[in-house]
């Protein structure tokens, strides 16, 4: 059984995570909508990346450096203005797409400050022993709302008594229960070495820690690849739901939908392992085939076969991210958790860059050729690396204790 504070941490969130799920999900409709190009996905994804890139080691040394439950709190109050201020532009016809970016701006800004605070508080929450099958259980809440939210958020906005205004509304209330579910776990504070430092060698000390860790460097250069050349294929849903399958917001759902079920299948699978015994080489193999299954999704032309293919591009790519993540805080000493994680962050601030990117070439060549050139890229470096990299071949889970032997 989890310790009961990491279950009430992981129950509190669901709320908040659905909204986000529902949050990026009507962005994207809403926005190609406005516009009919699939630039402008990309530029509302990049609003809400370019603050990841900025300020990712300044979130991870306050998720350290102070209480993380006011973090989680501050950051979700953030969240709550945001989609209440989106609801009344959409519901009085004021949107446009600068106002998207905005916004999308200042939440990405917000959940700069979540995202390691959370991650870290997990690991506080959690023995080392149940490390991975608590980050799996996070992974699985997170996918459990994919597949919720974006069905939920196309069959919304296709009822006119609600539409896309009255989903924003929806979000911002469902954040604002995440703050005051918060109230229920204990303020444990955060460690005394983080707070009797500065804030600036706080942060150059996160930095000086992974730069002596040679195996945080191998798993974070494997987590940006697929960011890059993989995941950018969700923010062109829309694209393949209205110009290639001609499915509509309903069949966007759908889509959605099969990768979140597959992603849920992938997580719970990870969360029920206690231990890999060469976790390096499953992860390879996962992610050679979340390329490879990503492709044959891109260039097959049948709404059924991209169902079904979606279900295992989410189910490997969960498992190879929830998998990367264990790796990396069983490699990190619980005093530098929300640092670490949060250059771990910074690695999903590629993420929306990747998005515009493949929104670009989307335009200006097809968006299956896009998404399949991806994961054919994904899948060939993924091989080229394990090649490479005999070390991480051979990386065992708990190989790398929690305590930091390196700075001793």
């Amino acid at each position: 059984m989890l310790e009961r504070d990491f279950r009430t941490l992981w129950l509190s969130m669901l709320p908040g995570i659905l909204a986000m799920q529902m949050y990026f999900f009507t962005n994207g409709y809403l926005a190609y909508e406005l516009t009919g190009s699939a630039k402008s996905i990309g530029y509302v994804s990049l609003g809400f990346g370019v603050p990841m890139l900025l300020l990712s080691l300044i979130g991870g040394m306050a998720a350290d450096r102070y209480s993380k439950r006011t973090i989680l709190m501050l950051s979700q109050a953030t969240i709550t203005v945001m989609s209440v201020i989106m609801a009344l532009l959409v519901i009085s016809g004021l949107i446009r797409i600068w106002h998207m970016v905005v916004v999308s701006f200042i939440m990405g800004s917000a959940f700069t400050f979540h995202m390691p605070a959370r991650q870290a508080f997990v690991a506080e929450l959690t023995s080392s022993a149940r490390l991975m099958n608590a980050i799996a259980l996070n992974g699985a809440g997170l996918n459990a709302c994919r597949v919720i939210g974006p069905p939920l958020a196309g069959w919304l906005i296709s009822k006119p008594w609600m539409n896309i205004g009255g989903v924003y509304a929806i979000m911002a209330v469902m954040s604002a229960v995440v703050m005051v579910s918060l109230l229920r776990i204990a303020d444990r504070g955060a460690h005394a070495d983080a707070k009797n430092t500065s804030q600036f060698s706080a942060v150059t000390d996160g930095i000086s820690y992974m730069r002596r860790n040679p195996i945080l460097l191998v798993l974070l250069i494997l987590s940006i690849a697929p960011i890059i050349l993989g995941l950018p294929y969700q923010a062109l849903m829309p694209v393949f739901a209205k110009n290639i399958f001609a499915v509509g917001p309903k069949g966007l759902g759908l889509l959605m939908m099969a990768s979140g079920i597959g992603a849920l299948v992938g997580a719970l699978a990870i969360a029920t392992i206690r231990q890999l015994l060469w976790p390096g080489i499953v992860q390879l193999c996962l992610g050679v085939f979340f390329g490879l299954t990503l492709a044959v999704f891109a260039f097959g032309d049948s709404f059924s076969l991209g169902m079904v293919m979606l279900f295992i591009v989410g189910a490997v790519s969960s498992s190879y991210l929830a998998l990367n993540a264990t790796l990396i805080m069983d490699a990190t000493d619980s005093r530098y958790h929300g640092r670490v994680m949060s250059i771990y962050l910074l690695t999903f601030s590629a993420l929306p860059f990747g998005n515009m990117i493949m929104g670009v070439f989307a335009d200006a060549f097809s968006a299956p050729l896009t998404v399949g050139v991806g994961g054919i890229s994904l899948a060939v470096f993924v091989v080229l690396f394990g090649l490479l990299s005999p070390s991480y071949r051979s990386l065992q889970y708990g190989s790398s204790s929690r305590s930091d032997e390196t700075t001793g």
